[in-house]
């Protein structure tokens, strides 16, 4: 699978996202009408998105919001009551979205699975890029209750890769020399890396495919290389 594939696949449009938003939150909204509810949140969340940038979320007033969306505070309470359920609809959303298309991930070959979860999981965070760096990025600001929703996310997919992990070690493709969830932790960061700092791989040529071949090769080559590591180790101690 390459990102060209992916993205025929996989990218919604503008309209059909905000669509997928809405119906998710519905009860939650004033306004029913949904042709009109998602131009508004589309509005809404275009606009979040930039001031989160600019400035930060957590210095984000919603008066700062009516006025870059041209929608009065009484139009903004129509869908939100304030800031902070706009930040937890966000993070549920990305969430139930990567849920659903994990799901889909084939996990049949387990030589494939991993390399399947990780380069669904950089390819999504390419097409979704503000939604990922608005729910890494704002995250810390959350309450404590919504902090643990946050975390539970966030082990969601670091669960998916342990599983594939395990699956490898278990069938002796892969090695055991650390255990599935110490290595999964040390894989996350690498997955962030691409929509945090996309300049950097912009500026230095590196294609989104060339970035998760390089990801693969890296861990490969620790997973697969049962005897370098330890004697590494052995000759230390």
């Amino acid at each position: 699978m390459d990102f060209k594939t992916f993205f025929k696949r996989h990218k919604p449009s503008q309209i059909e996202m905000v669509s997928q938003f809405f119906d998710l939150f519905a009860d939650t909204f004033e306004v029913k009408n949904k042709t009109l509810a998602v131009k508004k949140l589309t509005t809404i969340i275009n606009a979040t998105f930039k001031l989160s940038a600019s400035q930060s979320f957590a210095n984000m007033s919603l008066r700062q919001l009516s006025q870059a969306t041209s929608i009065s505070m009484g139009g903004l309470y129509a869908y939100i009551k304030n800031k902070q359920q706009l930040s937890v609809y966000i993070h549920q959303f990305l969430n139930h979205f990567a849920q659903k298309l994990f799901s889909q991930v084939d996990d049949s070959d387990t030589e494939q699975t991993l390399e399947n979860l990780i380069r669904t999981h950089v390819y999504l965070s390419e097409i979704l890029q503000p939604w990922f760096f608005f729910a890494f990025m704002e995250s810390k600001n959350l309450n404590k209750s919504q902090k643990k929703y946050a975390i539970k996310s966030e082990l969601m997919m670091e669960d998916k890769l342990i599983k594939a992990i395990e699956k490898g070690q278990n069938s002796e493709f892969y090695n055991d020399i650390l255990s599935a969830e110490t290595i999964a932790a040390h894989i996350k960061p690498l997955l962030h890396d691409w929509y945090l700092k996309r300049w950097k791989y912009k500026q230095r040529k590196i294609s989104i495919d060339d970035f998760c071949f390089s990801i693969m090769v890296f861990i490969n080559r620790g997973l697969t290389s049962p005897h370098s590591l330890t004697e590494h180790q052995d000759n230390t101690e």
